[in-house]
């Protein structure tokens, strides 16, 4: 006896109800996934400027207690020597972020700015230095160190000038501040910040350097006592930092406009210390 099955099809309407099924599972997962997504990077970020921040304090031991050098540079006698990290240019190995590189080494090697740098013998591992939230896939290098130490602006006075009328104070001791669970070592910026550090102000009411709001509007900084904490900007700021990234496609720095914000006021206290600005 011959078996036959009798296949029936869906309808248009059977299959169009599977369809919005499917999307309204799509749509209730995708948030979750996409929260999960940002806190995995937010995670990787995290323990990055630890690392970073471990490295500076291991190198610290091993100086006599001073601290690297927050530019990519600085002269020793008339020699010129990497900072924390060397010069470094794009991931493609085509367009340099520094017409110097090749001061380091071979100048067709992406990272020899960071293998050259005085805290690649505490970490040695390229992937630290790169936010993964980071929108220029290009760039080898996210973070910047925070100005105060041992700045490429440093002077004879031991501070740091912006402006002509106000100076921050620069440290190379890192035992030499007060409340370093306080005080930046380092931050996650955006843009192509070339010079390696995280510039701010000292005595204006503006910012300088972009820091990154890829963390739920938030930045990551690492800080003098080895621990890492996030900031949640404010919606005004936040805003502010969008449309300084966008107006360049990359820009390094924040529009020369007072912004006296209590957001500014927490970045001006964690690098300086104080505020050089009457709010």
């Amino acid at each position: 006896m011959k078996c036959t099955f009798k296949s029936k099809a869906f309808t248009l309407i059977e299959l169009l109800v599977v369809i919005s099924i499917i999307a309204l599972l799509v749509s209730i997962l995708m948030p979750a996934l996409n929260k999960a997504r940002d806190q995995a990077k937010k995670t990787v970020c995290s323990s990055n400027l630890r690392s970073l921040a471990m490295a500076t304090i291991y190198y610290c031991g091993d100086n006599q207690g001073n601290t690297p050098y927050a530019s990519n540079t600085w002269v020793d006698g008339s020699v010129t020597k990497p900072g924390w990290c060397g010069y470094t240019y794009d991931a493609n190995g085509e367009n340099t972020l520094d017409p110097q590189v090749q001061n380091y080494g071979n100048s067709t090697d992406t990272y020899t700015g960071l293998v050259k740098g005085q805290l690649w013998k505490y970490i040695e591992s390229t992937d630290c230095w790169r936010c993964p939230a980071d929108p220029d896939k290009l760039q080898v290098r996210s973070y910047g160190m925070a100005a105060q130490w041992q700045s490429k602006f440093t002077q004879s006075d031991k501070s740091v000038n912006y402006d002509t009328s106000t100076t921050g104070k620069v440290f190379n001791k890192i035992d030499s501040i007060k409340r370093p669970s306080e005080r930046f070592l380092f931050v996650d910026g955006i843009g192509k910040n070339k010079d390696a550090y995280f510039a701010l102000w000292y005595g204006k009411s503006q910012w300088w350097n972009i820091p990154s709001y890829k963390h739920s509007q938030s930045a990551l900084n690492g800080f003098a006592d080895g621990h890492v904490d996030p900031y949640k900007f404010s919606m005004e700021t936040y805003k502010a930092i969008k449309e300084a990234y966008a107006v360049a496609d990359g820009a390094y720095k924040m529009p020369q406009v007072d912004m006296p914000s209590e957001d500014l006021k927490y970045f001006q206290r964690a690098t300086w210390g104080n505020l050089g600005w009457q709010p």
